[in-house]
């Protein structure tokens, strides 16, 4: 069976909506188009019994659709049939301004890369609660920080991974706290619907600029010597797993 793995990263400057073009293929009536998501709770991209259509809907053969869609410069559109199995994909082309935002993001994450194993920036604010939070006092215990605010529709679809493993590691010596770009006022109304259970720091702008941070949501995970362990922008599929893991891997050492 061919299988391919990708990192799926759901950019939040990223839609469909942005697309430059839609598939010229006609699909029939019953086939489904479903999310990228979708498609990783499936089990992961199988390319068997696929097929796969180039912007000009060309149906390509399977080295030559894996080395597009491994390219950066298509997006996906995923089509399964009423039986749910994944039968089609049309791959479309994206614009240059993407691309650039694209290789923007790739350099971002380079950079906060390479930030780890340094120390991790002090900062002292308050919570939801007024009380004070500073990461001085943190020292000795691991600090999983989320940078999010309530407009990033990629940090909510995160948010019930973030929530279980708070859960997971409860009774561990663990600070888990969300830094949000927003006042207490409007958390406060997003948290009547959503549930959302890290430490909230309302009014984080300047705890953000201090960590460097251009995307949402992000991820820092800091050690108990106060050094970055994990320092990573954007959504991934993988991201929720990557955290757990290396949250559990500091707390042994």
């Amino acid at each position: 069976m061919k299988k391919i793995s990708l990192t799926l990263l759901l950019l939040s400057f990223i839609s469909t909506g942005h697309l430059v073009a839609q598939s010229k293929v006609i699909f029939p009536k019953e086939w489904k188009q479903i999310s990228t998501q979708e498609v990783m709770d499936m089990g992961g991209l199988s390319l068997k019994g696929v097929t796969i259509y180039d912007p000009d809907g060309k149906i390509l053969e399977t080295k030559e659709a894996v080395a597009l869609m491994t390219s950066r410069k298509y997006t996906s559109q995923y089509y399964v049939d009423k039986k749910g199995k994944l039968v089609a994909i049309a791959l479309l082309g994206i614009s240059d301004t993407q691309l650039k935002r694209m290789e923007d993001f790739k350099a971002r994450q380079a950079e906060l890369a390479a930030l780890v194993g340094t120390e991790a920036k002090h900062f002292e604010t308050i919570d939801m609660d007024g009380k004070p939070v500073n990461l001085a006092d943190m020292r000795g215990s691991v600090v999983a920080i989320n940078f999010w605010f309530i407009g990033c529709k990629p940090c909510i679809m995160e948010m019930p991974e973030l929530n279980k493993i708070v859960d997971d590691f409860d009774g561990k010596d663990v600070k888990f706290i969300a830094v949000a770009l927003d006042k207490a006022a409007p958390i406060n109304s997003f948290l009547s619907k959503t549930d959302f259970d890290y430490k909230i720091i309302p009014e984080g702008r300047g705890v953000a600029q201090a960590y460097g941070i251009q995307g949402y949501p992000t991820h820092c995970i800091i050690d108990k010597e106060g050094k970055i362990q994990y320092f990573k922008s954007g959504y991934s599929p993988m991201t929720a797993k990557e955290v757990e893991t290396k949250i559990s891997e500091l707390l042994r050492n």
